[in-house]
């Protein structure tokens, strides 16, 4: 059962969001995180390799839109963690369990990179329970992928040794705590996550540095396992895609003008392949659902609700005050 949230002004907040555990049948129980907030409620779900507490700081900035909650998938966390029911059907049902066992009627469900997934089927199977779905780039298709054309892996193999080193791997130092986890995270240029989502995907030593990652290796190979073609037939209530795709050519040249016609010819083409992609899939949805909304944000960080959070804050809030 969840805390009780407190009321101030006629608005309910959480001081700290709380959290629980939902069975979702066969004994696995997954975590959800309660922001609270006022207004429709609507469900955050994380990309692979995260937990519900990526959004941690996205979260309280919906809260005067929404009561938001979020939901970390088994095998991540502080989730279950089984060897099995990784395919989208079955992880999708956890949510729709989770969705059943809450106090809320019609959420908008939101998802991140493969969470897309999970969000598609459920708008297949549960339109008329829900709201709307929102996706924060999570409209690739897993059986439509890039690296699955063989021109564009040449031409990435082709440059390879041009693109800049890999960043160096964390030392006992970095690790020495979560402060210096997000110190590391910042010095190799990424956007680091809420101290919440260290800990939870993590496990915090006694001496309070960064342990071991908390999901087997097994799990990943099971999810990428129980991929499906995203499919957005049956969908039936309002959708918002936020993409990010990359800059104009042009403008990637501003940055780092290209040696020679070669190399310009080759970052070009790589460009376009990816565009056509990126198109397909938005030809897809919109072929299913003529009325979905969809956002290029060019140059924008596959987690673009940290990086780009101002855009994504603003394209969410406009949509969710259109919704009936």
């Amino acid at each position: 059962m969840l805390v009780p949230l407190f009321v101030l002004a006629a608005t309910t907040y959480a001081a700290e969001p709380t959290t629980t555990l939902v069975n979702v049948g066969d004994g696995v129980k997954v975590e959800v995180v309660d922001w609270g907030g006022s207004g429709r409620p609507l469900i955050l779900l994380a990309g692979s390799g995260n937990s519900a507490h990526v959004y941690e700081d996205f979260a309280r900035k919906l809260t005067d839109a929404c009561h938001v909650y979020g939901i970390t998938r088994r095998g991540y966390g502080l989730s279950s963690k089984p060897e099995r029911g990784y395919s989208v059907p079955e992880l999708a049902e956890d949510v729709w369990r989770v969705i059943q066992s809450l106090p809320i009627v019609k959420p908008v469900v939101v998802g991140h990179s493969m969470a897309g997934s999970e969000v598609s089927f459920l708008g297949q199977k549960h339109s008329p329970d829900l709201a709307a779905l929102i996706y924060l780039d999570g409209n690739a298709d897993p059986m439509d992928y890039p690296w699955s054309n063989a021109e564009y892996r040449a031409l990435t193999t082709k440059h390879t040794s041009e693109a800049p080193p890999a960043p160096p791997k964390r030392t006992a130092a970095d690790n020495a705590s979560v402060e210096a986890y997000q110190a590391y995270q910042k010095r190799i240029g990424a956007f680091p996550f809420p101290a919440a989502e260290i800990r939870s995907v993590y496990e915090v030593n006694p001496d309070g540095s960064v342990g071991k990652y908390r999901t087997p290796a097994y799990v990943s190979s099971a999810i990428d396992n129980g991929s499906i073609r995203k499919d957005y037939t049956g969908i039936t209530i309002p959708v918002l895609a936020l993409l990010a795709v990359p800059r104009p050519t042009a403008e990637q040249w501003k940055e780092k003008p290209p040696k020679d016609e070669e190399d310009r010819r080759d970052s070009a083409r790589l460009y376009e392949i990816e565009m056509e992609f990126i198109h397909r899939w938005e030809s897809n949805l919109k072929h299913a659902d003529q009325l979905a909304q969809i956002v290029e944000l060019p140059g924008a960080h596959h987690y673009m609700f940290q990086n780009e959070e101002a855009d994504v804050l603003r394209e969410m809030k406009t949509f969710l005050r259109g919704l009936n």
